[in-house]
């Protein structure tokens, strides 16, 4: 049997606390959700933005978007924070948590660059408000792999992994993948699992993500065909045309406009001729009242590039690298019916080098 990763503890007033925060964000996602869609809708009724970007502010003194941007905000920040957030558990955990991410790993499954130069706006933000950010502290990932799959979130969700991973793969003949911002592994990991894929590597500029993920891969048993690298996404050590896929999940809007312009130009340079780029990310929907929403995650969830992102045309960046063409397509992490709840505007952009090239 597999071992696993050992989780932090948490004692039963923390378990309680994050129990109850769960809930409370499955409030805010459903029933909050539906009142606020009600009202927004008879206050937007026939009216349109001066620009998408400015759509949020129609729902100003509306007392449901009110608690609605109150509760996604504080939500996430009580998570990490106080007596009862996880990071206080973390804290108290370090010394175990700190070894286990020590334990000796199979050789080549972890490449480490200590003197890595972090990009400015990755030492600047922390994104989704995680304390210090992930490239601060040796025990930030695991902080991050807690936090994700805790609470009533969708992100930490092995499933929603494995359903992006079958469909860029799934069908397909490509054998190596190159996972930009990988995190813990599980984006990796799935798409090692789908298709015909036999080589897989992560790709991530934080050390404690790329250990943390290769500890899992390895107490998982997992390791055959895996490996990681502490690199920037826009500089891979990597050969040209090693990779039949690059692929990224969650991170073009974690990054500034050049920034996903070089990890493009990065990505065509990794593919072999017929070979794809394909991230799953967030990009705003054309429905006013989940625009709205979407600019306000934005703001609310310590998501800068949310904005930056949208407002880029993401096919004629492509193009501009050398990509034959360029798709853009919605995507649903589950079967659910979409306007039950509050969610993410799940986006696939999915790119292709030409056979030719």
């Amino acid at each position: 049997m597999a071992a696993t990763f050992p989780a932090m503890h948490q004692d039963a007033d923390t378990r309680a606390y994050q129990r109850f925060l769960g809930e409370l964000r499955r409030f805010w996602a459903g029933p909050l959700f539906s009142e606020l869609k009600s009202a927004a809708r008879e206050r937007l009724q026939n009216r349109a933005p001066d620009a998408p970007s400015d759509s949020y502010a129609w729902l100003d003194g509306s007392a449901e978007h009110e608690i609605f941007g109150w509760l996604e905000f504080h939500m996430q920040q009580m998570k990490y924070a106080g007596r009862w957030g996880l990071a206080r558990a973390a804290e108290a955990d370090r010394e175990m948590l700190e070894t286990a991410l020590s334990e000796p790993l199979p050789e080549g499954l972890l490449s480490e660059t200590p003197d890595l130069t972090m990009p400015d706006y990755y030492q600047e933000t922390d994104f989704h408000h995680h304390p210090g950010g992930l490239g601060r502290d040796s025990l930030a990932a695991v902080l991050y792999r807690e936090s994700a799959g805790g609470s009533g979130g969708v992100v930490g969700n092995a499933s929603l992994h494995d359903r992006f991973a079958a469909l860029a793969v799934g069908e397909t003949d490509h054998r190596s993948v190159v996972d930009i911002g990988c995190g813990f592994g599980r984006s990796t990991l799935a798409f090692r699992r789908h298709g015909k894929v036999e080589n897989a590597i992560g790709i991530d500029l934080s050390a404690a993500c790329t250990r943390l993920a290769a500890q899992i891969t390895h107490l998982g048993g997992e390791t055959e065909g895996v490996r990681y690298i502490q690199a920037d996404g826009a500089a891979v050590p990597l050969p040209d045309a090693s990779a039949d896929v690059v692929t990224s999940t969650m991170l073009l809007h974690e990054l500034p406009p050049d920034a996903i312009r070089d990890m493009i130009r990065e990505s065509y340079r990794l593919l072999s001729p017929g070979g794809i780029a394909v991230h799953l990310d967030f990009l705003p929907p054309e429905d006013p009242f989940l625009q709205a929403l979407y600019y306000g995650h934005s703001d609310r969830n310590g998501e800068p590039f949310m904005r930056t992102l949208a407002a880029m045309d993401l096919a004629a960046e492509h193009s501009e690298a050398g990509f034959e063409s360029t798709e853009i397509s919605p995507f649903a992490e589950t079967d659910a019916p979409s306007d039950e709840k509050w969610r993410l505007p799940w986006t696939v952009i999915l790119a292709r080098k030409s056979e030719a090239a």
